[in-house]
């Protein structure tokens, strides 16, 4: 195994050979050598790449062609890679897959066996609605300025929250991607957000907002007597049981017991392929008793409750309603605020911990006592009635006005 400097002068004072082979070895970089054959001069990697066993033969390409400077570069970037336990060997090299940000995200999803209905939508809600345009793009194509200039631009359209949330998911997505298809995705570009906006980029406030009992008897009345008699009862119904705004409109005629008073729904937030073993019942109180009776009375349009517009067959689309309420009171709310004011007004009554949650259909989580706990339907009808009672209390009070007050001062 002879040594020595690969450099032109001493390559080209080598002896021609009649047959075989004769490998040379360069004294400077390990591994790299020429092949010299009676026909040729071969540049070449020879080595042992980390974690396999003896040595493999990497060719560079013929003296001549390849000057030595460049086949010494090669050499190190082959000697690199094969330190790292890659085969750089051009036989061994797979042609680069290319998959588009949909192909991407379908891939991620179809991982997400346990992944609610909900959660599900609300995914596939935030790819169509955020990065429509880059669906058909290459993942490889999608830069950290690209993703910075769409976060700024969503948090103008779609809010805070729901810009971070679309960003958060890009980027689990991205690194799926980059552990599925090394030899592909080989960067976050997600990560640029982190280095523009520091570590907590991802923090949000989580909303705590309700109806405060001053504007509940205003808002309220506005709801009573909205002229479209699906929109009332559906918040009215949100209100009174504290469900959920997709949980509600999926409701069915067939989730209603008017026997029993009862109504059962399925939770968003559980996970699963199969939603139906997850289904809750829950007692109607008075008010929702009534309400029921009464939207039953109009007869039905079709399966569900609330029904919705073409393609839907159920209401997927209830912001109007929040609109005109909203336009006609002055009051700002969101769906999920009407289920905030429900617990609120539960929890001013004291409803013991466990009826409260069960109401809430708040997983226990670890707490080992909650486990043991086997709170029924019927166990539930007392607390869902006080709220019921109280709500309707604090929405048929007259509000206080300030000269009352100094009158009553």
């Amino acid at each position: 195994m002879p040594k020595l400097k690969l450099i032109k002068t001493e390559i080209d004072i080598i002896p021609s050979i009649e047959k075989g082979q004769v490998d040379y070895y360069d004294t400077d970089l390990h591994g790299f050598a020429i092949r010299v054959t009676p026909e040729s001069k071969t540049f070449m990697v020879y080595r042992r790449i980390k974690g396999h066993a003896g040595k493999t033969y990497i060719p560079i390409g013929q003296y001549g062609p390849y000057s030595v400077s460049q086949a010494r570069k090669l050499a190190k970037d082959y000697i690199y890679q094969m330190d790292r336990g890659i085969n750089p060997h051009p036989a061994k090299q797979l042609q680069v897959e290319t998959i588009t940000l949909q192909e991407l995200f379908s891939k991620y999803l179809a991982t997400k066996k346990t992944l609610a209905p909900a959660t599900r939508y609300q995914y596939e809600s935030w790819i169509k609605n955020c990065f429509q345009d880059w669906q058909r793009r290459d993942v490889t194509d999608i830069t950290g300025s690209m993703v910075l200039e769409r976060l700024d631009k969503l948090e103008g359209t779609k809010g805070k929250g729901q810009a971070l949330n679309a960003v958060k998911l890009l980027k689990s997505m991205f690194t799926f991607g980059m552990a599925v298809y090394p030899d592909t995705i080989s960067r976050n570009p997600v990560d640029a957000v982190r280095a523009v906006r520091e570590r907590n980029w991802t923090d949000k406030t989580r909303r705590t907002t309700f109806i405060k009992p001053d504007d509940l008897p205003a808002w309220f009345k506005a709801v009573s007597e909205y002229s479209n008699p699906k929109g009332r009862d559906y918040m009215l119904l949100l209100l009174y049981t504290g469900l959920r705004r997709n949980e509600a409109a999926r409701l069915k005629w067939s989730d209603l017991d008017f026997k029993n008073k009862t109504f059962t729904f399925i939770p968003e937030k559980k996970p699963g392929d199969n939603p139906e073993k997850n289904r809750v019942t829950m007692p109607m109180s008075v008010q929702l008793y009534r309400l029921l009776l009464k939207r039953r009375a109009v007869g039905y349009e079709n399966e569900y409750i609330f029904p919705g517009k073409h393609p839907s067959p159920f209401l997927s689309n209830p912001d109007n309603y929040k609109r005109d309420i909203i336009a006609t009171t002055g009051i700002q709310f969101c769906f999920h605020d009407l289920r905030r004011t429900f617990i609120t007004v539960a929890e001013s009554l004291d409803i013991p911990h466990y009826s409260l949650k069960a109401l809430l259909n708040h997983s226990m989580g670890n707490d080992v006592t909650g486990g043991y706990i086997q709170i029924t339907t019927e166990r539930l009808r007392e607390p869902m009635q006080k709220i019921a009672d109280k709500i309707m209390e604090l929405a048929t009070a007259e509000p206080v006005m300030e000269n009352q007050e100094q009158v009553a001062a």
